[in-house]
């Protein structure tokens, strides 16, 4: 009796697989159809494309050893995130604010 209700789980395991698996080979068919839409290429024309990927990666390794690209080895200033300030972070950002309060209320004002 128990070997009945272990060959009926058996088959619904296969057939659950069996349709992941179907699923599975249509998605990769629909990428190699893809894939096909866009030509067929030489040898020459293949060959053409990993040169220029291998000179890319070239370029960007000589770029990170030299530490030369855009920019330079300058680092941004790091800025406020509530006012884009300067000076703090938003962590501190109501102690500046009082700091640069009072430092503003100590001022006097001339109007002639």
């Amino acid at each position: 009796m128990v070997i009945i209700y272990e060959v009926a789980l058996l088959r619904t395991e296969v057939s659950a697989l069996r349709k992941a698996n179907k699923g599975l080979s249509k998605r990769r068919r629909a990428k190699k159809t893809r894939m096909r839409l866009g030509g067929s290429l030489t040898v020459q024309e293949a060959q053409d494309l990993l040169d220029q990927k291998a000179i890319g990666k070239q370029l960007v390794q000589e770029i990170r050893q030299n530490g030369s690209g855009t920019g330079g080895s300058r680092t941004k200033i790091r800025c406020c995130g509530v006012c884009g300030k300067p000076g703090y972070n938003a962590r501190t950002y109501k102690e500046a604010a009082e700091l640069s309060d009072s430092s503003v209320s100590d001022l006097v004002i001339v109007i002639s």
